[in-house]
This record gives structure tokens, sequence and C-alpha cells, in this order.
């Protein structure tokens, strides 16, 4: 049998929107870890689990977890490094829960953080967009942009369009902002943004339609600390659950939902005896909202909510009544289901290698009544639950942390599928060239304002052609960089393959509109 694993202490550092607060990531570790130490009467520790994304990019620094525990005066401990994309912060949580569960060792240091405001965004976002698959980046796709069209399938399925859609993400914006500009730690801390500002086109410019700025978390610097130990404690790890899903969306059997967390949750789950999440009681819950719109994605991707009841529970429906979010029944502070009450990744920040790190924390700190934004204390937490996601949602964690003095019985649950083998290697995707002049159907689009190494916007779009997906480009872009997704959504086209194997679509003229009348229906769609 596993050994049981508990929290002793947590630190978190203020998430810095500025760049200035933290010298070095030297700086930014230490900080985290002299915060933990204040918590904690652990001194020693057997092991070094460091968690950073990308410090060869951002940092110019190899071998990064080596010259971390130097800095830290740890010198002779053994030191690994983990990197999962956006969920590394957790992984490195997962592996040094292995490490203590073996018997192997008693007491982890788990350091997980990102320094990267030493960059512009759009440099970051070239960074970033270096975790997606090859196929996706040929065609100039961000992680935003592979989000939006993850976005666009599930709301679509939740059959919301037009005017709606804005109306949701901008209710979702003000809710983040609502409880991160009350948290000391957060990056936006102080700033609280009311929905009209979702709508000045001045500020709130177009990322990777539907998303705009103000529906992605910020470039941000932070670091998380938690020392993990095998002696009792107040609150112990319940569950844990790691999945990985195909690197492109191409090979995926769905859009509306990441696989990878769900598979994660039943996993998670059946190690903490949990068989129906939704009736659980006297939970918390932390969900990667990188973007606004996988915070409901997310919820439903848990198993916490219906799917056709996420957006309800979190910001209502759409045309009602927006609600104080304090004061939500069910996902507020005091409802059901208290979710994202640190303001999520959207507004305490996204330092990309720590973030699933601070949900651990942020949960830790629920359930022990230390929250540092009294408001969104949850009364009696004795559950956490938080999900990381990797990349576009290829290689995703969750994390339930209990109260050890929970009377919580545990539930029979079917042990879900733990045990994977290659019989073969999945085959290459085959060209293209092929298709050249086929009939393809629109599954999903999106133009790409802000694009990896700058450049002109780009329209991108998913086709189906005899149930085969492909990447394609618009052939004949708008030149006044008008977003024709939501009508292409569903519209027959034909696929093309140019000198270079570079790959576009048409529409044909035969339907009944060219591109002029597209333009023009896109315009008085949106009221231009």
């Amino acid at each position: 049998m596993p050994k049981d694993v508990y929290i002793a202490a947590v630190g978190l550092t203020k998430v810095d929107l500025t760049g200035r607060i933290f010298g070095s990531v030297f700086d930014l570790f230490a900080e985290a870890y002299r915060r933990a130490l204040q918590d904690s009467a652990v001194r020693r520790f057997d092991a070094l689990q460091l968690g950073i994304m990308d410090s060869e990019e951002f940092e110019n620094r190899a071998n990064i977890a080596t010259k971390v525990a130097d800095r830290l005066g740890l010198t002779g401990i053994p030191a690994i490094r983990s990197e999962t994309a956006s969920s590394t912060g957790a992984a490195a949580l997962h592996e040094a829960y292995y490490k203590i569960a073996s018997g192997e060792f008693e007491t982890v240091l788990v350091l997980a953080g990102e320094r990267m405001k030493m960059v512009t965004t759009e440099v970051a976002t070239t960074i970033m967009s270096k975790t997606i698959d090859p196929e996706e980046r040929r065609f100039g796709f961000t992680m935003p942009a592979l989000i939006a069209l993850v976005t666009q399938a599930w709301l679509r399925e939740r059959r919301i369009a037009g005017d709606q859609i804005s109306e949701v993400l901008s209710r979702l914006m003000n809710r983040a902002h609502a409880f991160g500009s009350r948290n000391p730690l957060a990056a936006f801390f102080d700033k609280p943004e009311p929905i009209e500002n979702y709508f000045d086109e001045t500020r709130n410019l177009p990322v990777a339609t539907p998303l705009m700025r103000k529906d992605c978390s910020p470039i941000c610097d932070g670091a998380a600390a938690v020392i993990l130990t095998a002696r009792p404690q107040g609150v112990r790890i319940a569950g844990l659950g790691s999945a990985t899903e195909t690197s492109s969306i191409l090979d995926r059997d769905r859009l509306t939902g990441l696989e990878a967390t769900t598979q994660a949750a039943r996993i998670a789950y059946w190690r903490a005896g949990i068989a129906d999440p939704r009736a659980l009681e006297d939970v918390v819950v932390e969900v990667h909202d990188a973007f606004n719109s996988l915070l409901p994605i997310g919820l439903t991707d848990l198993g916490l909510v219906d799917p056709d009841e996420a957006i309800e529970v979190l910001v209502g429906r759409p045309g009602s009544k927006v609600v104080n979010p304090y004061e939500n029944p069910i996902t507020g502070p005091r409802g059901r289901l208290p979710t994202n009450l640190s303001g999520g990744l959207k507004a305490r920040g996204h330092p990309v290698g720590g973030t699933g790190l601070f949900q651990i924390c942020e949960n830790y700190l629920q359930i022990t009544d230390r929250f540092p934004n009294r408001a969104a204390q949850v009364p009696h937490a004795t559950l956490g639950i938080s999900n990381s996601i990797g990349g576009p949602g290829n290689n995703n964690y969750v994390t339930i942390l209990e109260a050890t003095s929970s009377r919580r019985a545990r539930e029979p649950v079917p042990t879900p599928r733990l045990h994977f083998e290659s019989p073969k290697r999945r085959p290459e995707r085959t060209g293209s060239d092929a298709l050249h002049g086929a009939n393809a159907v629109v599954e999903g689009a999106t133009t790409i304002f802000v694009t990896a190494g700058g450049g002109e916007p780009l329209h991108v779009a998913l086709l189906s052609i005899d149930g085969r997906l492909v990447f394609a480009k618009l052939d004949a872009a708008p030149s006044d960089g008008a977003a024709p997704e939501e009508i292409l959504t569903g519209t027959k086209v034909r696929f093309l393959v140019k000198d270079g194997g570079d790959q576009y679509f048409q529409i044909p003229q035969t339907q009944g509109f060219d591109l002029s009348s597209l333009i023009q229906s896109i315009r008085r769609s949106v009221g231009a």
C-alpha cells in the first residue's frame, strides 16, 4: 500500500505584471521558499522537485533544478525538473507525491513558477506556440487560436451564438476579476473589470475569434512552494490523476471538451473514493481558465456540472440579470460548488510553470481557513479539486486535497483505465495532395489576430473531408480584416493544395454568395 502524503506548508509569491519585483528566477523561487518556511517547522528535505516550463527561452538557463538547489543552499539534495507545458506545476507535485508514497522519501520540497515578463507579449506568444503540434504551427496556430476552436465547438453544442457569445465571455471576465481584484496575491489585485470594459474596442482587441484580449490570462511572473511529507498534517493528498491526449486536435474524436481532463478526473476520483463528484459537500474548486471559456468547459470535464448548466451556474443564462459573483448561490463562496475564488488564471495570473501548483496551494489555504481574500473564504471547506491543462489540452492533471479530519466515507468506484500498450506506432499523418479539389465542410474557423512572430491576421479553418480533418487557410482573405468564422461554420467549401503543399479553401460561387457578400453579411451580423 502506498504511504499517505500530507502538505506541511505552502508559500505563494505575489503574481507580478510589471517584471520589476523579481530580479531573477532565483529570487522568484527563493521568495516562494521563504514563505513556505515561515509556515512550517519542517526544515530538512530529502529531495527537490522543480517545475518550470521554459527556462531555456524565458531565462536563457538550462540545468535549472541544479542551479535553484545551489542558490537556496540545498547543495547535495537530489533535484529534478518537471515540464509538461502549462500543467508543469501540478506535474511537479504529482512526481513529488509518488516519491513519498513509494516510501523512498519522507519530505520533498516542491517549487514551481515562471519568470516571463522580460519578453514582450509577441515573443511570449511565439515561445508558447512551440508547445503545440508542428502541423498546427504550420498554419499559424497559437494556443489561444486552438482554444478558440474548442470554444466555438463547445458553445455551438450549447446553441450559444452571435451576441450571446460575447455576453457570456464578458460575464466570465467580470466574474474572474471580481475575485482577483480582492486577492492581494493576484496579478489584477484592485483592478476589477466591469462588463462594459469588454465592449471597449480601443482596449479589448481581438486575439483569435471569438477570444479577445480580456479573455486571455496575462504574461506574468510568479512562483509557488509546497512542502510534502509523510508525517501526518492537517491536509492530505486524497487523489491524483493525469492523462494525455493527441498532440494535434486533428486526431481527436471530439472538440467539445478536453478528454485528458476527463480521464485524469476519473483516476483522481477513483483514488479518492469519490463515486459521484456532483454529490460532494464542503468542496472548493480551482479550474484552469487560461482563457475565460475554459472555466465552464473545465467544470464540465471534471464531471462537476452538466454541460448545459455550466454557464448558468457560473454567470447566469444569457439575457438574465447579472448576479454578484460573491452572492452566486452555486459557485460563490457560500454556494454548493465554490469555483475559482482566487480569480483563476485570468485574474490571479498565469505564470505558466507555476499555475498548477498555485491552484493546489489555494485549495490548501481554503481548507485551512487562511485564504488571502477573506471575503472569498469558503466556510467549512474540507475538500479541494483542481485541474491543470498542459498545452492545448494534451497533458492534464487533476489533484484532490482533503482535510485529514474529514469523515467522508470512501465509496467503491470502478477502476478506470490505468494501463496502456502500443502494438504499433501511430501512423504518420499522410499528405493532402490527393484531396485537392475535394468538397469539404467547415467544422470550425478562427481569425488569428495575434500571430506567433507577428504578421497579418490569418483566417484558418478546420475542415472535414469524408471524415478526415485537415487545416486550411481562406484562399482570398477579406482585405479589411472581417472575421468570417460564424458564417463559415457548417459551410460546404472546396479544398485546394497549391505549390509547396500549402492548403487553402474556397467558397464556391454557386452557393449564392461571393467573398464581398460574405463580408457584408458579417458586417450586418455585428451591426457595423
